[in-house]
C-alpha cells in the first residue's frame, strides 16, 4: 500500500503544526500519516526517522523558521530515496522556483482541496501535474497550475484527533482566513478573500479543547475581531467554560467596539490573551506601509481592557520600517510602553517573499538578509549599528519587562529616566561600561544591575523599593539578593508577636516566615497597585504566599505596646 507522510518541523516542542493536520483530516485517506519534529533536533536523526517510514511521498510544511532545515532534509532524501517530495506553506508559495531545486512539487496557497486531489491522483496512478495549485519545473521553466477553489471553512473540521497527548502543548486553531487590512510587511495582504467559520462551529470546536483540558489555544487568524459581533460572541462563550484553558487572539484595536470590550470585561481571570499589532506610532511610516491605525484610540481601549485586570495584553512593535529612524522609533517605543500592557514585543522588519514590502525596498533603501528570515539590516532611515543597538534593547526588554519580573520597576524608572527607551538604553550602556554580557547574567545578577542603575536617579529610595515590590509580588516567596534586603530589627520582633489572623491560613507546624514577608516601603503600595498613582509615605506590609499564587497583602501598624495590628 502506498504511503504519504506529511512532515511538520516546529520552532519548539510545545508547538503543534495545524497545517499538516488540516491536510490529513480533509483528504480522509488512511495512507496519509503525519510526523512532527523541531528545528532543535539533529537533522541526521530526523532524516533517519523519515527514511525508516519508507514513504512514497514526503510532504513538508515550510515557513521562514524551518526552510533551511527542510531544504537540507529534502536534499538528502532526494539523494538516498526514490520518494516524491512535495512542499507547501507561505515560504514556498511565493518562491516556488527556489523550492523546486529541493523538491519535485510545490503546492501553492491554500492546501486542503489541492492536496486532497493530489493524494487521489497519486493513489490512482494518475498524473499529479494536472492537480490545481501545483507548481513544477517543465523543460527548465516554472509551471504553475491555476489555484484550487477556496474551501468552505464551515466544512473544515478541527484537526486535532489525539488531544490526550497534546494537553501540555500549544494548540493552533484557525477560525478565519484572510485579513481586512493590507499592511505591506505582511503576507496576509496577498490573501484578498476574508472568510469566516461561523461562531457556532468555532464555539463547538474550542469547547471541545477546553473539555479535554488543553492548556492553551492560539488562534492563527490574522484579525480575530474582523467581524466584531462574531468575536464578542465567541469570547462570551469562552467565559462560560470551566477549566484552565487559555485562549490567545490577535486583534486589531481599531475594530474593538463596546460590545467586544464588555465581553472582555466579563472574562474570567487568565482565560483570554490579546495580541495587538501597533508596529509604529510614526504617521509617515504608517502611511508608507499602508497601515490603518488610530493610536489614540488604541491607547484608550487597551487601558480600558487592562483596567479590569483579567486579560493579558501583548503589544507589538517593528523596528526597521520605512521612514522610521532611531529618534522616531524611540518615540514609538515610549508611546507603546506607556500604555502599560504586560508584554511589548520588539520585532524587526522581515522582507517576506510575496509581500508588498518587497516592492518598497528600493524606494526606502531597505537592505535585508538574503537568507530566511530575511531580516532588515539597514534602511535609508536607520543604520546597521542602530539596529544592533535595538537588538540589545530587545534582549533587556525581554528579560526585565516581558518576563514579568520588573513590571512596576520599569514603569517607575522610566519616569525618572525621562522615558522607557532612555531607561533601557542606560542599562545597555552600563553593561557596555562594565564589559558584561547580559546573556550570561543570572536572575540575581540582573537584580543587582537594576539596583546599581537606580543609584543614578534622584528617586533612588523609591525605585529601589519598586524593585523589592516586584520581587515580593512573585507567586512564591523568592530569595532576594542580600543587597536588596533591609534587615530591620522590628522584622524579627513582628514574628514574635504576629497577629493571630495572619497565621490562621498558614500550614500548621511550619515557620511563618517561610510563607511570608514583611517589609517597609516609602510609598503606599496598595494604592499604587490599584490606581497606578504614587502616594508617598512610610508604611509596612505583610505578604502572605500560602496560596501559591499572587500574594495577599496586608497593611500593618505597630502599636505603642509593640503589638502589631492589621489596618
Amino acid at each position: 500500500m502506498k504511503k504519504i507522510v506529511l512532515v511538520g518541523v516546529n520552532a519548539k516542542f510545545a508547538h503543534t503544526n495545524p497545517a499538516i493536520r488540516y491536510l490529513q483530516q480533509y483528504c480522509g485517506q488512511e495512507q496519509v500519516q503525519i510526523a512532527e519534529y523541531t528545528i532543535n533536533m539533529e537533522p541526521e536523526q530526523v532524516y533517519e526517522q523519515l527514511r525508516s517510514m519508507q514513504a512514497d511521498v514526503y510532504g513538508f510544511s515550510v515557513y521562514i523558521w524551518n526552510v533551511n532545515y527542510i531544504y537540507a532534509l529534502t536534499d538528502k532524501l532526494r539523494r538516498q530515496t526514490n520518494a516524491l517530495l512535495l512542499m507547501g506553506g507561505p515560504e514556498v508559495t511565493f518562491d516556488a522556483e527556489t523550492a523546486l531545486q529541493h523538491c519535485d512539487y510545490v503546492l501553492s496557497g491554500e492546501g486542503e482541496e489541492a492536496f486532497a486531489q493530489f493524494v487521489q491522483a497519486f493513489l490512482n496512478g494518475q498524473d499529479v501535474r494536472r492537480v490545481p495549485s501545483i507548481c513544477f519545473m517543465q523543460q527548465g521553466k516554472l509551471h504553475r497550475n491555476p489555484p484550487a477553489d477556496y474551501i468552505d471553512l464551515e466544512q473544515l473540521a478541527q484537526p486535532y484527533v489525539d488531544l490526550d497527548n497534546l494537553k501540555r502543548r500549544l494548540i493552533y486553531y484557525e477560525s478565519s482566513r484572510g485579513c481586512p487590512f493590507s499592511c505591506a510587511y505582511c503576507l496576509s495582504s496577498a490573501e484578498k478573500q476574508l472568510r469566516f467559520a461561523s461562531a457556532e462551529k468555532v464555539c463547538r470546536d474550542i469547547r471541545h479543547f477546553a473539555e479535554k483540558g488543553v492548556m492553551k489555544v492560539k488562534f492563527v487568524d490574522r484579525t480575530f475581531n474582523a467581524d466584531p459581533p462574531r468575536a464578542a460572541r465567541i469570547v462570551r462563550d469562552i467565559n462560560t467554560y470551566g477549566g484552565q484553558t487559555e485562549f490567545h487572539f490577535e486583534i486589531a484595536a481599531d475594530l474593538i467596539d463596546q460590545d467586544f470590550l464588555q465581553a472582555l470585561a466579563e472574562a474570567k481571570q487568565g482565560k483570554i490573551q490579546l495580541e495587538i499589532g501597533v508596529q509604529s506610532t510614526h504617521e509617515p511610516t504608517l502611511k508608507a506601509i499602508d497601515r490603518i491605525q488610530d493610536f489614540a484610540y488604541t491607547r484608550q481601549v487597551v487601558r480600558e481592557i487592562l483596567s479590569h485586570k483579567n486579560v493579558k495584553v501583548h503589544l507589538d512593535l517593528i523596528a526597521g520600517l520605512p521612514l522610521e529612524g532611531l529618534a522616531e522609533f524611540r518615540k514609538s517605543f515610549d508611546d507603546v510602553m506607556e500604555v502599560g500592557a504586560q508584554v511589548v514585543q520588539l520585532g524587526f522588519l522581515k522582507v517576506l517573499k510575496g509581500s508588498p514590502m518587497e516592492q518598497l525596498t528600493e524606494r526606502y533603501g531597505i537592505v535585508s538578509s538574503e537568507q530566511a528570515p530575511y531580516e532588515v539590516k539597514y534602511t535609508d532611515a536607520i543604520t546597521e549599528e542602530q539596529l544592533l543597538e535595538l537588538h540589545e534593547i530587545e534582549y533587556l526588554l525581554e528579560r526585565i519587562y516581558n518576563s514579568g519580573l520588573y513590571y512596576y520597576t520599569t514603569h517607575l524608572a522610566a519616569s525618572a529616566a525621562e522615558g522607557y527607551y532612555a531607561f533601557f538604553d542606560a542599562l545597555r550602556c552600563r553593561l557596555k561600561q562594565e564589559h558584561r554580557n547580559p546573556r550570561q547574567m543570572g536572575e540575581q545578577e540582573l537584580a543587582l544591575l537594576l539596583w546599581r542603575q537606580m543609584e543614578a536617579y534622584p528617586q533612588e529610595e523609591l525605585l529601589k523599593d519598586a524593585i523589592r515590590l516586584d520581587w515580593f509580588l512573585r507567586p512564591r516567596r523568592a530569595q532576594m539578593p542580600a543587597a536588596l534586603e533591609k534587615h530591620a530589627p522590628w522584622q524579627r520582633e513582628f514574628y514574635a508577636h504576629m497577629p493571630e489572623q495572619l497565621t490562621q491560613g498558614m500550614p500548621k507546624g511550619k515557620r511563618p516566615w517561610h510563607y511570608s514577608r514583611i517589609e517597609s516601603f516609602c510609598f503606599d503600595i496598595l494604592h499604587y497597585l490599584q490606581t497606578g498613582c504614587l502616594k508617598q509615605g512610610q508604611a509596612i506590609y505583610f505578604f502572605d504566599y500560602t496560596s501559591g499564587k499572587t500574594p495577599e497583602i496586608f497593611p500593618l501598624r505597630r502599636a505603642e505596646d509593640k503589638l502589631w495590628q492589621c489596618i
